[in-house]
């Protein structure tokens, strides 16, 4: 009963996710290219070899789901069309490597996560500290909800006792795991975001290609911190 009331919740969720995610960016599919579909190959494949693969292993017992940072980075790079698309293609190529509860919260969460990493630019960061500061507060806020809401609804629409969502919630190992987490990607995100920039460079009208360089404020800020890229 629950699980059916659960995954009809993150089902609409979901919708309303990619709803607002062509809304947000509706040309997304007109300026696709070679460039954006083989980074978008790279990033679900990376996504599904830290979180289904490695990330199984845990850490005390817990899944360190090391691949979230790649959705956050793709919602950074392609935007929330971009990301949305990323987060439901890992999520699905994972599925068979899948090791844990299979619910659609998660797939939900999958597309919050990377949507949340192209709000970073629709905030439009004017200096260094608030492009560093939107950031670090956005990926705070799609690791907390997957860590203490997404996950715990799957877990709980799955389990066969009668066991207190917030028991699930508050299980010790999630804090052991938590900050570990959180640091790992912070550090994570900033250097794969100016890696990719600085190799990316060098591919044709890339501005008009990379949410981050799209958006003018987004383009200024990052061309004051590497004048390669203008070049």
């Amino acid at each position: 009963m629950f699980y059916g009331i659960t995954t009809g919740i993150s089902v609409l969720v979901l919708i309303g996710l990619i709803v607002l995610a062509i809304v947000l960016d509706r040309n997304f599919f007109k300026r696709i290219s070679t460039t954006t579909i083989t980074l978008m190959a790279m990033l679900v494949a990376l996504i599904v070899l830290l979180t289904n693969c490695i990330g199984n292993s845990g850490i005390l017992g817990a899944r360190l789901m090391l691949g979230n940072f790649v959705l956050f980075l793709s919602g950074m790079l392609l935007g929330p069309v971009g990301g949305a698309v990323v987060g439901v293609l890992s999520w699905i190529i994972g599925l068979a490597f899948i090791q844990t509860y299979i619910h659609t919260s998660i797939l939900a969460m999958y597309v919050l996560y990377a949507m949340l990493g192209s709000f970073v630019f629709l905030l439009k960061p004017k200096s260094r500290f608030q492009f560093v500061y939107t950031t670090v507060v956005l990926l705070f806020i799609a690791m907390f909800l997957m860590t203490f809401i997404a996950f715990p609804i799957a877990q709980w629409s799955f389990t066969t006792k009668n066991i207190p969502f917030l028991a699930v919630v508050l299980f010790p190992k999630k804090f052991i795991v938590f900050p570990i987490d959180v640091v790992f990607e912070i550090v994570l995100v900033f250097a794969c975001f100016q890696t990719a920039l600085i190799l990316l460079k060098n591919s044709p009208n890339i501005e008009s290609k990379i949410w981050a360089l799209k958006k003018t404020e987004g383009q200024d800020l990052f061309r004051k911190k590497n004048p390669e890229l203008q070049q």
